[in-house]
């Protein structure tokens, strides 16, 4: 499927050197000249370097400057470009609706690039061997913690959730059981998750990371690494809906996977926890 790479200029722009942050705001504002241009002319207007155009290309995940200008070239006139900027004052209901949709449906086809199938496979027969799953996350990634709890929990899988890490740092440790540890943040620079995830290395427990920087402390402590896309947060999306949306997809995808492994079981357990959720109501009434 085809990116919408003025999202992904986007997403990437305030990790980028300021060389070529030049070419990406260039970009950005004269979206349909340049992609008349050539490398050293797009470099004179920006005020930057054709080398900084390489790297800039490369930076965005793109092989080169001729795809780049085929990429721009396919996004234009496919929207109009005020529905690739953040919610601004006095927007319309229908102009939100429509920047969303953009925005989601991108976030979601980047992730499924980034996130690894063998990464998902292993993960799965990793849940299938463990005893107790521990899951951890801070702020919107609790979100995320609380879905894997709540979805696994129904396949009658042991999990632990708990957003008070000294609480969660005591049941790893006084845990006699085979476990898997569970991490995920966003950044992967949190300070709980990882000193988390060391206990669990500790242990010898598979670390299972979920984060959107390959090169953070947690990638850097994870067995397997669940992998999503950098996603640049507008001030307005307090909610950091772009990599809550992609976290909520990675745990799908594993949900799912493991599901279709375990089909017949799986449709099992959900039927008994139906049937227990049901019995509570009528008692409840």
């Amino acid at each position: 499927m085809q990116q919408n790479i003025i999202l992904t200029i986007q997403d990437h722009f305030d990790h980028l050197p300021g060389s070529e942050q030049k070419v990406a705001e260039y970009i950005l504002k004269h979206t349909n000249e340049v992609i008349n241009l050539s490398a050293q002319e797009l470099a004179k207007k920006a005020g930057s370097s054709p080398a900084a155009i390489i790297r800039f290309c490369r930076s965005i995940e793109v092989s080169g400057f001729t795809d780049l200008k085929l990429l721009l070239s396919a996004n234009i006139g496919s929207v109009d470009t005020q529905m690739y900027t953040e919610v601004e004052n006095g927007e319309t209901t229908a102009a939100i609706k429509e920047k969303l949709q953009h925005r989601l449906i991108h976030v979601l086809e980047r992730t499924n690039e980034h996130l690894d199938d063998q990464a998902i496979d292993q993960a799965v027969r990793d849940l299938e061997v463990a005893d107790i799953i521990f899951v951890y996350g801070l702020g919107a990634s609790s979100l995320v913690a609380q879905d894997i709890y709540q979805k696994f929990t129904r396949l009658g899988l042991s999990v632990f959730f708990t957003m008070d890490h000294h609480l969660f740092a005591s049941a790893i440790g006084t845990n006699r059981l085979k476990g898997i540890f569970i991490g995920i943040s966003n950044s992967g620079s949190n300070q709980e998750t990882n000193a988390l995830a060391d206990l669990a290395i500790k242990k010898g427990w598979t670390v299972i990371g979920l984060t959107a920087n390959a090169d953070s402390e947690l990638a850097q402590k994870s067995t397997l690494l669940l992998l999503t896309p950098v996603g640049g947060e507008a001030p307005l999306r307090s909610a950091a809906t772009v990599s809550l949306t992609a976290q909520l997809y990675v745990v799908d995808v594993l949900f799912f996977a493991y599901a279709a492994k375990n089909y017949d079981e799986t449709l099992e357990k959900i039927k008994h926890s139906r049937g227990a959720v049901e019995i509570v109501k009528k008692e409840l009434k």
